[in-house]
C-alpha cells in the first residue's frame, strides 16, 4: 500500500453548508449530524478495562451468523474485539449503547467507506489506544476476514461542541472545516475503514472528534489467515 506505515505483527459550518457538498435525501441530515453532535451522554468517560481478549479464531466463531454480506465484528490484536451491528432502518442517527458493540454508519457506506461509530464512554474509549500500523481484522457473517492497517489519526476540536452549527478545527493543521467538509474528509475515500468517537477534554465530553482511518492491507498476513473460514466451520 503506497505511502502506508510499517504494520505491526499480529502477535504483538454547519449543516446548512453541508447541502453544498452532499445531495441529501430524507433522513440524511440526521445521519450527518452524527459527525457534528457528540457520541456521548455522561459527563466523563468510564475507566478502561475489561476481560482478556479472545483468540482471533474464537472471536470469529462468536460473531459468525452465516450472512456473508453482514459485517459482524472487528478485532484489533492486543487492543479490542467488538461486535458490529447496522443502524436500524429509518434510524440514521442510531448508535449502540452496548459496551462491546460498534455501529456501522449507513451514510458512510453510501460514500464507499466503512464507518464504525461508538460513544466515547463505551467502546469508543479504546479508539485512542490505536496507533499507526495497528492491524484491524473485519469479520463477516460467513467467517470471511478482511485486514486493514491504521494509516492516520485525525483529531478535531468543535467550536461549539453541542451544536449542529459547529465548525471544526483540525488540531494538526489548524484548518477550519464545516460539518459537510469534515464528513467528506473522513468518509469519502472508498475502501477505507473509519472509526469515529468524541474526544473528552477539559471537562467537556464533546470537546472534539477523533477519526481513525485504516486502509486495506495486502501481504503475507492476509494469506496466513486465509484459512480461518475453514478453521471455524
Amino acid at each position: 500500500m503506497a505511502g502506508s506505515p510499517e504494520f505491526k505483527n499480529i502477535s504483538e459550518g454547519t449543516l446548512e453548508k453541508t447541502l453544498k457538498y452532499i445531495p441529501l435525501k430524507p433522513g440524511l441530515v440526521i445521519a450527518l449530524a452524527l459527525v457534528v453532535l457528540p457520541l456521548v451522554f455522561p459527563t466523563q468517560a468510564a475507566a478502561l478495562g475489561g476481560p482478556e481478549l479472545p483468540a482471533l479464531e474464537e472471536f470469529i466463531t462468536e460473531v459468525m451468523n452465516g450472512d456473508g454480506d453482514a459485517l459482524r465484528g472487528i478485532y484489533a490484536p492486543g487492543v479490542f474485539a467488538y461486535s458490529i451491528i447496522p443502524q436500524p432502518e429509518k434510524d440514521p442517527a442510531y448508535v449502540s449503547t452496548r459496551m462491546d458493540t460498534l455501529t456501522q454508519f449507513e451514510l458512510a457506506s453510501r460514500h464507499g467507506s466503512t464507518g464504525l461509530l461508538a460513544h466515547n464512554y463505551l467502546a469508543g474509549e479504546s479508539f485512542s489506544l490505536l496507533e499507526n500500523g495497528q492491524l484491524l481484522y473485519l469479520i463477516y457473517g460467513d467467517g470471511r476476514v478482511e485486514v486493514f492497517g491504521v494509516s492516520r489519526l485525525m483529531r478535531f476540536q468543535a467550536s461549539t461542541p453541542n451544536s449542529v452549527k459547529s465548525s471544526f478545527v483540525n488540531l494538526e493543521t489548524g484548518d477550519f472545516l464545516s460539518a459537510g467538509q469534515l464528513f467528506l474528509k473522513a468518509y469519502s475515500d472508498p475502501g477505507t475503514v473509519v472509526l469515529q468517537t468524541c474526544i473528552y477534554k477539559n471537562g467537556e465530553s464533546s470537546w472534539g472528534r477523533l477519526f481513525i482511518i485504516a486502509e486495506p492491507f495486502e501481504g503475507e498476513i492476509v494469506q496466513a489467515w486465509s484459512g480461518l473460514k475453514q478453521i471455524t466451520e
